[in-house]
């Protein structure tokens, strides 16, 4: 669920009773825009009232009413648009500026948390083997509320296509602009390879796109015509640590389509399973590979590369494998952040958290009416009493005129109950004190 933040901008305006949309009903000028139906208004009353067209010319562009003349239904206002409003054009009055109720709106979304919230996964912690307890990662802002550890899959099934799937030897795979070297499980190194045994080195001094692929030429029980129209996926474990000069690596998957099947790209946290998955171009196919890309920067980069799997179908087989539920305790305060598990995992093991974050900002600028946030009609209730409590303790209102609005805010809070129910959010977490 989710809304464009043009959509939550006129929700919140009507929840406080300040929307009005027009359209004109002649062509204007550069300071002036005319609309008869308006007549019913006295001269003068909506001055400092706030225009906004909506539609063709000038969209979006704020301008303040200087005076208004029943008579003609003319709104002047300051500075000059560059473009001549035109007649039929659509608009919105706002008695507050819009820039001030988005940034109420943004603001809203930090004190609405505990009611409305993004759920969020996050799988960059691995196990070592002797640790059990890890720092939460900062996507996560309440909690983790659940704590599950990954049962590694093998790489060696009848499904999987390709050769060498383990990425544990330096066949069947090409580089270039890499260097390739086998890493050897170390006593001293608990991180790399990920599943005790070996993986592969790969090193780039960062002048050059850098890739690792093997060639359908390489690949079992498939040919590229025999991939022409099918849904597959390149799933890969990838170590990477990318700070402080982060560099774009990802997975792919080419055909003759000149465009690649891209993952999503690798945040530099350590490993990460990069997954490529869609519809191979519908037709005889000549050309089928899947790769490992390190984009250029002005450094070189050290990954490393361990199980991957290439297959028809989607990406669910090789991504839900967080099966075992682990217990845990949180501690959070100004200098502990932490997740304390009550056993060691395995080595090499993933862990997925599941926690909070604040719902996605609009942002700022004439974007922030394309972009969406994760509130539907509904929940948006609680996002828009927030809100509005921020705008008018801003504004000064009176306390005559906050009191007719606490009706409105008061039902939104009664829909909190109503927007838990519809959400599946696992049970809040146990807090350790910062005391003991």
């Amino acid at each position: 669920m989710s809304m464009l933040g043009i959509d939550v901008l006129h929700g919140f305006s009507k929840f406080i009773g300040d929307y009005w949309v027009g359209e004109t009903t002649a062509t204007g000028t550069t300071t002036t825009m005319v609309d008869n139906k308006l007549g019913r208004f006295g001269d003068d009353s909506i001055v400092d009232f706030y225009l906004r067209p909506i539609q063709d010319t000038n969209i979006y562009e704020v301008r303040r009413l200087d005076s208004f003349i029943s008579s003609s239904g003319t709104m002047t206002f300051s500075p000059a648009y560059t473009i001549t409003p035109q007649i039929y054009q659509k608009y919105e009055l706002h008695r507050y500026d819009p820039a001030i109720k988005y940034q109420c709106i943004d603001e809203a979304r930090y004190r609405v948390i505990d009611d409305l919230f993004k759920i969020v996964y996050d799988d960059t912690l691995t196990g070592d083997g002797y640790s059990s307890s890890f720092d939460i990662p900062p996507a996560i802002r309440q909690g983790p509320v659940r704590v599950f550890e990954e049962s590694p899959m093998d790489t060696d099934t009848s499904w999987n296509l390709l050769s060498t799937a383990n990425i544990d030897a330096l066949t069947n795979w090409t580089p270039v602009n890499f260097t390739a070297t086998l890493e050897s499980d170390s006593t001293s190194d608990v991180t790399v390879p990920k599943y005790k045994d070996s993986c592969t080195r790969l090193y780039t001094t960062g002048s050059a796109v850098a890739t690792y692929t093997q060639d359908v030429a390489n690949m079992s029980s498939v040919t590229a015509s025999s991939a022409a129209g099918r849904k597959m996926t390149f799933g890969v474990w990838v170590y990477y640590r990318g700070f402080p000069n982060a560099q774009s690596v990802y997975a792919s998957i080419a055909s003759d389509s000149s465009d690649a099947i891209i993952s999503q790209m690798h945040t530099g946290n350590g490993w990460e399973l990069l997954i490529a998955e869609g519809d191979i171009e519908g037709k005889n196919s000549t050309a089928l590979s899947v790769t490992i890309t390190a984009e250029t920067d002005s450094q070189g980069t050290v990954l490393f590369a361990e199980r991957a799997w290439f297959y028809f179908g989607d990406s669910s087989r090789i991504t839900d494998r967080y099966n075992h539920l682990m217990g845990r305790e949180v501690r959070r305060d100004d200098v502990i952040q932490k997740v304390y598990l009550n056993f060691v995992p395995g080595s090499g093991n993933q862990l997925r958290l599941e926690g909070r974050d604040y719902i996605s900002s609009l942002g700022t600028g004439t974007a922030q009416n394309t972009r969406r946030t994760e509130v539907d009609g509904a929940s948006a209730q609680i996002l828009y009493a927030s809100a509005a409590q921020i705008l008018f303790e801003r504004e000064g209102m009176s306390a005559e005129s906050m009191e007719q609005l606490q009706t409105r805010i008061a039902l939104a809070d009664r829909r909190k109950s109503e927007v838990r129910d519809r959400i599946v959010m696992p049970f809040a977490p146990s807090v350790k004190s910062a005391y003991g």
